[in-house]
Formats: C-alpha cells, structure tokens, sequence
C-alpha cells in the first residue's frame, strides 16, 4: 500500500549504503523518526549529498509493510535545507562543556597500568556487556570485574547512566569506570551528548572509559573521558596483555641469568688474575730475600 504526501522534513540519522548499493537513513524530528529508502537508480537523480545530521526534506511515497508492520518513506527527491537542529544543540551543548573547561586534555585522569577491579557500567543484558568483559578477560584474566546495569538509550537511559557512575565511583575497590554500549543510529547514541551526563564523568574521582558504537560515532561523553575507545570489544585495550607481560618478565628473568652468571664469570676471573699475581710477587719477594 502507499500513501502519497508533499514533503517530511527532519535530521539525517544513521545514513548508510546497502549491499545492494541503495541507501538508507531515518529522518529524526524531536522524538519521532521514520526510516528511509532511497533506490540506487534515484541516487544521482537527488541533487543533495546526504549526510548525517543535515536537515533535508524529503519527497516519495509512504509505504507500509504488512509482513514487518513498518512504515518507510520510498524517497524520490531530497532537498537540503541547512544543519540540523539536533546539530546546534549538540554544537551549544559541546561550547558549554569547552568554557567550562571539560574539554581540556590537562584534566584527563591517567589510567592505572594494570587496575585490580573494573567497573562497567552497560545494559547487563547485551552484547555489550559480553564483549567488554570476554575483551578484558581475554587479555588479562585475573582482572576482577562488576557490571552495573543501566539503560543505555530511552528517556531513563540519562540518568540511570549517571547513577551507574556515581555508584561505581563511590565504591573504593574500583580502579577503573568503563561507561559502553553497542552502535546504533545517531539518534540513540544522542544521550550521551547530554551535558549532565559529561558533568558526571568529568566528576568521577575515578578514572573513566567511555565506549560508544562504531569508530565513526563520536559523542560528547567520549571527549569528556579520560579515555576513549571504539567499542566494547575494544575495551580490553585499558589492561596490559598476561602473555605478553609473562613473555616479557621470560625475558627478563633470562637476561637476568645470563647477565648474573657472566657477572659471576667475570668477578672470579679477576680474582684469579689478583690471586696470582699476588702468589707469583710473594713467590718473587720471598725468592729475593733469599738469595
């Protein structure tokens, strides 16, 4: 079934180009998005180049799927209309973090070398959590670890994130916050753009890790943290390797033993040398007396 309309206007979110060379994005306006298709054939017909966060509006058919029961916009034509709304929030949100000095690489905490206990603060649920903690113990087993629970997107996902935070800040034992979830479209990731949020962070007397989607998703959160990394699978980089740190202290402790043994070698050496040349002039001065 379609159902024909003039124009939609909203935010790009999530832009992307199929397998099948199509492409596809969702038009965000406040809470409300709706998902968009536009054929390969119509692409170089569209005189704008869609990107994520721009305002554009949209011309095509309104088409539902009864198998999925959803709704999308087949798009014959988009018009670009400037920057996104969202894009000047996000842009008023990261100036004010800036001039309050959050932003600052001088305040960014060090994170311990190899910390005893971490704490992750993920939808305990998700792959999320599963691939944090298999990255952590996969590169250092010994390495404690405590999920909080939280949402990660929705309208509770804010302040249940800043509470996960404050708790695992609070609790003495933890060396390390580490703050992840899954990518996803621009508009779930929005949250973590929020100011309140990246006060908390910025806050925690432990150091924080924030770990948010895919390498092209940069929030607020990330710049705010001590440190950030790509995914969850890549926040096992925050401790060292076991192995490598074992084939290390191998090396270490072999170069020890040969440096110790040529010590040795060396040392006794040089008291033979002294031993007999010390033998050979009492032998001389005892020779000399008696002749």
């Amino acid at each position: 079934d379609h159902l024909e309309f003039d124009y939609l206007v909203g935010d790009v979110s999530d832009y992307g180009i199929s397998s099948n060379d199509h492409a596809h994005f969702d038009l965000v306006h406040n809470d409300s998005s709706i998902h968009c298709v536009c054929f390969q054939y119509r692409l170089p017909q569209i005189d704008a180049d869609l990107e994520d966060g721009m305002q554009v509006a949209i011309k095509g058919d309104l088409s539902y799927y009864e198998d999925g029961g959803s709704i999308s916009v087949i798009v014959d034509d988009a018009v670009v209309v400037g920057a996104g709304v969202y894009q000047e929030t996000y842009e008023q949100n990261r100036q004010l973090l800036a001039d309050d000095g959050l932003l600052d690489s001088e305040t960014k905490q060090s994170l311990p070398e190899l910390p005893a206990k971490i704490g992750i603060a993920t939808s305990a649920e998700s792959d999320a959590r599963e691939d944090a903690v298999t990255s952590i113990h996969s590169r250092y087993p010994d390495v404690d670890i405590v999920v909080h629970n939280t949402s990660v997107q929705g309208s509770e996902a804010m302040a249940s994130m800043m509470e996960a935070i404050s708790v695992l800040d609070d609790d003495a034992t933890v060396d390390v916050i580490v703050l992840t979830r899954g990518g996803g479209a621009d508009k779930h990731l929005r949250v973590f753009n929020e100011t309140p949020l990246c006060r908390v962070i910025h806050s925690a007397s432990t150091p924080v890790v924030v770990g948010v989607g895919h390498e092209k998703d940069h929030t607020l959160a990330d710049e705010v943290a001590d440190k950030r990394v790509m995914t969850p699978t890549h926040v096992g980089d925050i401790v060292p390797d076991k192995a490598e740190l074992k084939a290390d202290l191998d090396a270490l402790d072999s170069r020890l033993e040969t440096a110790a043994k040529q010590a040795v070698t060396t040392t006794l050496a040089d008291y033979e040398r002294r031993l007999d040349h010390a033998y050979e002039s009492h032998v001389e001065t005892r020779y000399a007396t008696l002749v």
